[in-house]
């Protein structure tokens, strides 16, 4: 299994209504994110389908049990996105007593990545960090983080109100509330359509990458914009 860049965006189980994943299937599609088909023995599945599963689950605050068969657990979708390989969704619960819930979008490292470095390709990064602002125009998402494999989980929406850093590889996007600490990541005012903070690390996003005489890769040094 290769590793996977991740975009987590969080939600609040208050926020949860009978159409919620309808609707935000829904956005998905207007922000770029096109249904492919289920993953695995759920390939046959229609988004439709696939939405209704899911749904019961949220509304039930499934969480899978360590005895419990991984076919009882949410559905997973396969998405058509930016011409990568491999872009996949799915839901975790893992903390119900947070009241809490995330939906997870990943894509494989290699496809975003230099190689051989954690250095975000410059249309990756473009790509994803479009995505994350569309994606936080559907006004119940409540922060959405970025990592990479072997990365520290997202921080709870708590952590986040209390100033304290978001996972942040390459970006983030929180409420203006948050007021995240000086952490030397770039803070963009989102003004267009809901407001919010873009956070970007500039470490992650610099370039462009040439290779050193002695065959490494080398990333160039930006100059100002931080």
């Amino acid at each position: 299994m290769p590793a996977y860049f991740e975009m987590s965006l969080q939600f609040l189980r208050k926020d949860l209504g009978p159409d919620f994943i309808a609707n935000f299937d829904a956005h998905l599609e207007r922000s770029g994110l096109r249904f492919s088909s289920g993953c695995w023995e759920d390939a046959g599945l229609s988004q439709a389908e696939i939405a209704a599963w899911n749904q019961k689950k949220l509304d039930s605050d499934f969480v899978l049990g360590y005895t419990t068969h991984c076919s009882n657990d949410y559905k997973q979708t396969l998405y058509s996105f930016g011409g990568y390989e491999e872009v996949r969704g799915y839901w975790m619960n893992q903390y119900p007593a947070e009241g809490a819930f995330t939906y997870l979008i990943i894509i494989p490292e290699s496809e975003v990545l230099e190689e051989g470095i954690s250095i975000f390709r410059p249309q990756a990064a473009a790509e994803l960090t479009e995505l994350a602002k569309g994606l936080w125009q559907f006004p119940l998402v409540r922060a959405i983080q970025t990592g990479l494999e072997m990365a520290d989980p997202p921080l709870s929406l708590a952590e986040l109100r209390r100033g304290l850093p978001p996972d942040l590889s390459p970006l983030a996007v929180v409420e203006r509330d948050c007021h995240p600490c000086d952490d030397g990541s770039q803070v963009i005012e989102l003004t267009q359509g809901r407001p919010g903070l873009l956070l970007l690390d500039n470490e992650e996003l610099s370039g462009p990458v040439i290779e050193a005489p002695f065959g490494g890769p080398l990333r160039l040094e930006e100059r100002g914009g931080r």
